[in-house]
């Protein structure tokens, strides 16, 4: 267990500053995917789809993708199926069990995918340039445990991991 910082009156607000810029951060993240989803000609769900392909480390099949978006079994078949015929998506057997399939984006969804959010990189980007390699580290850090969190909380309210 690793010990606490002490903290003195001053920071009290700081604590509350940090949930709120998260907050904030959330809040227009949900309005780049809005967006990009738009810019792309897709519908918010089929937007979200790609997105979790793309960030996932193993394939989803269709039913844990459903899962994930929160979705009835039929309802991520007919997404599947929608994005398949688009061309974002290809359907392949799973590498262990041919009895399952794996979805996964195409290249060229997910090049359209990065040339949408290019901007937004490059404005990162620029943003990094100007911290110091501790502040980096210590931002990446941050944000990772701030990401491990929603992810707990998601589960919490759930019951359970989403894509599972």
């Amino acid at each position: 267990m690793s010990e606490q910082p002490r903290r003195g009156p001053e920071t009290a607000g700081l604590e509350a500053a940090l949930a709120w810029a998260v907050h904030h951060l959330a809040v227009a993240a949900t309005e780049v995917d809005v967006a990009t989803s738009r810019e792309m000609g897709l519908g918010a769900t089929d937007y979200l789809a790609l997105k979790y392909l793309t960030v996932t480390e193993e394939p989803p099949g269709p039913v844990e993708l459903g899962r994930a978006l929160g979705l009835t079994s039929g309802a991520a078949t007919g997404l599947v199926d929608r994005l398949e015929r688009a061309g974002h998506v290809r359907r392949s057997p799973h590498p262990q069990d041919r009895r399952r399939q794996v979805v996964t984006v195409t290249a060229e969804a997910q090049h359209r995918l990065v040339q949408s959010l290019q901007p937004l990189a490059a404005g990162l980007d620029q943003l990094a340039a100007t911290l110091t390699e501790t502040q980096l580290r210590l931002v990446a850090e941050t944000l990772s445990h701030v990401a491990a969190l929603h992810r707990s909380h998601a589960r919490a309210v759930t019951g359970g991991p989403l894509d599972r």
